[in-house]
């Protein structure tokens, strides 16, 4: 029988032709960053059919990637209540779940639930499940609070991965799955930046004009610093569309510390190609202050402070405050804006600006530690991650929290996978200085081995065995200074105190622990040549030989020759010594 297509029938596939086409603009706007010119869009089409599952689901992502979570959810729960019953609807809703930090189990079942039930039961792809489907669920584990490069810590990309790789082989033409399953690579951290690239060269080889892959791909360049190839793709998406608004945003930052010139021209390109809003009026107030237009950039900013794009307007404030001096605004505008914003929305920089303010008030030390600690959580390479843990490491020291400096020095040698001569010195200092002499020298005996040709080794030996063996009773002591001895004898001119004042611990223990006049007296006679007739030492040497002669010791007058480190080993502290300063 001949199949025919009646009035009604052919009314509701134009209608839905129309709206799919529509959402599909929608689609664009969002991919290239015009979320407002997205929602409006599709605002209309769902107060026209509130039916269709299609324009509700992409309404609630227009608001979750602006952060209105709450918005979306109210979205997705007015159609279900309406009796939209639909897998994307369901998907919708899984992606609020964990956008709002639900069990992974809960949102995992409506996945399960949307791929059942959308599996072609006839056709080429029976047995198949939705492409669309697949998607969504890819969409949902990877885009949110960080919608262009997936990084907020949310849902489960590995299980996104596979259904998207499934998408890959239903539907050979579709290019969102890639898209998708770069970001979620992304999620999983830098070691996987070769595999999102993949996923977004695949998503290239079946639409070569797909400018969102090439900026995709440039931000993966830009996340590593690797200027050439970050321009290679973001040029390549600009040349697949001029009015690729992100490109011009991600310039404008890269060159805003940079090269304020071509920041200029980049945000003056993105205001023109992305939406009419306050976040554009945001943008210029931040290329002011880059400019060093800081109370132009301030003027602008109190114009944004009863609008949607408040939120940053604090710190923004906090940015320019810095840059004039005025170190109180500065601080009170960094602690109204972090009271005001939660975690997700702060970024790297702002971090910064807080360590960099409240360093300069003492008894804020704790509170740069923890903005410290967050900005090094967000960082991904590991210079970066080195050089917060550096400015870690001196803020510490200067606060006196002594242990909790040494596990951020250890933190650092283990992301190195090496220890300098730094670490150790930073080690042995905050060991010291933090009365844990037990660990003190043990550390300062291996930063002794690793860098015999270093006098700051066996320096920090000898003070943190005078601590440990604090009577000279135990030879910890004199086994340090005479060790060190043996180092600084090269330069008697430069270390003659510190020869005479390891000189007496080597007597003392000599005399009080081993008993041995001779060695004692040969200990006196070494001090003697640097500071000849010292009268103290001819005392001290006239009693021991005194004592050597009732014993029956033969000893002859005070000897001249060169001193000589003395015996090894063991040894501690003689109370009695000479200043004689050089």
């Amino acid at each position: 029988m001949k199949r025919t297509i009646s009035v009604i029938a052919a009314v509701i596939f134009t209608v839905s032709i129309t709206t799919a086409q529509t959402v599909a603009d929608a689609i664009k706007a969002l991919d290239y960053g015009k979320n407002k010119t997205a929602k409006e869009q599709l605002q209309k089409i769902v107060a026209a059919n509130d039916k269709d599952a299609s324009a509700i689901y992409w309404l609630g992502q227009s608001m979750i990637v602006v952060d209105d979570v709450a918005g979306a959810k109210a979205v997705y729960q007015k159609a279900l209540s309406a009796g939209v019953n639909e897998p994307l609807i369901w998907i919708g809703m899984a992606h609020i779940d964990l956008l709002e930090g639900a069990d992974w189990n809960a949102a995992s079942q409506k996945f399960e639930q949307a791929i059942t039930f959308s599996t072609e039961t006839k056709g080429k792809n029976k047995g198949k499940p939705s492409v669309v489907v697949l998607n969504a669920i890819g969409r949902a584990n990877t885009i949110g609070h960080s919608v262009t490069n997936g990084g907020s810590k949310f849902g489960n990309p590995e299980y996104a991965i596979e259904k998207l790789k499934q998408a890959a082989t239903i539907d050979l033409t579709n290019t969102e799955c890639f898209i998708y399953m770069g970001l979620c690579y992304r999620k999983l951290g830098g070691e996987f930046g070769g595999e999102a690239q993949k996923a977004y060269t695949e998503a290239l080889s079946r639409n070569s004009n797909n400018p969102l892959a090439n900026y995709l791909t440039g931000k993966i360049y830009l996340s590593q610093q690797n200027k050439p190839f970050m321009e290679q793709y973001f040029n390549a998406a600009l040349a697949n569309d001029v009015a690729f608004a992100p490109v011009y945003l991600d310039y404008y930052n890269y060159y805003s510390n940079r090269d304020v010139n071509i920041a200029k021209d980049n945000i003056e390109k993105y205001l023109q190609y992305s939406d009419k809003d306050c976040n554009n009026d945001y943008f210029y107030a931040d290329y002011l202050f880059r400019a060093g237009k800081y109370q132009e950039s301030i003027n602008k900013a109190k114009e944004l402070e009863n609008s949607d794009c408040k939120t940053r307007v604090a710190i923004l404030y906090a940015y320019n405050y810095d840059k004039l001096n005025d170190s109180i605004q500065a601080k009170t505008n960094i602690d109204k804006f972090f009271a005001a914003t939660t975690a997700d929305k702060v970024l790297i920089t702002d971090y910064d600006i807080a360590v960099k303010v409240l360093s300069r008030f003492p008894g804020m030390e704790v509170q740069a530690i923890s903005y410290l600690d967050k900005a090094f959580d967000l960082e991904t390479s590991k210079n970066g991650q080195l050089q917060y843990l550096s400015q870690k490491i001196d803020i510490l020291g200067k606060a006196k929290l002594y242990a909790e400096q040494i596990k951020a020095i250890e933190k650092g040698i283990e992301l190195k996978g090496t220890t300098s001569e730094l670490d150790y010195y930073r080690l042995s200092n905050a060991a010291f200085q933090g009365k844990d002499y037990v660990y003190g020298l043990d550390i300062a005996r291996k930063y002794l081995a690793a860098f015999p040709d270093k006098p700051q080794g066996y320096e920090f030996v000898v003070k943190s065995a005078k601590k440990v063996d604090s009577t000279n009773s135990t030879g910890l002591l004199f086994e340090a200074v005479t060790k060190q001895n043996e180092f600084i004898i090269k330069d008697t001119a430069k270390y003659k105190q510190k020869l005479i004042d390891n000189y007496y611990v080597q007597l003392g223990y000599y005399n009080d622990v081993l008993k041995d006049n001779s060695k004692a007296i040969e200990v006196c006679d070494q001090i003697l040549f640097l500071v000849p007739n010292e009268p103290q030492t001819l005392k001290i040497r006239e009693s021991l030989k005194k004592n050597s002669d009732k014993k029956g010791n033969n000893e002859s007058s005070p000897k001249s020759s060169k001193p000589t480190s003395g015996n090894k080993p063991t040894g501690a502290i003689h109370q009695q010594r000479i200043t004689n300063k050089v």
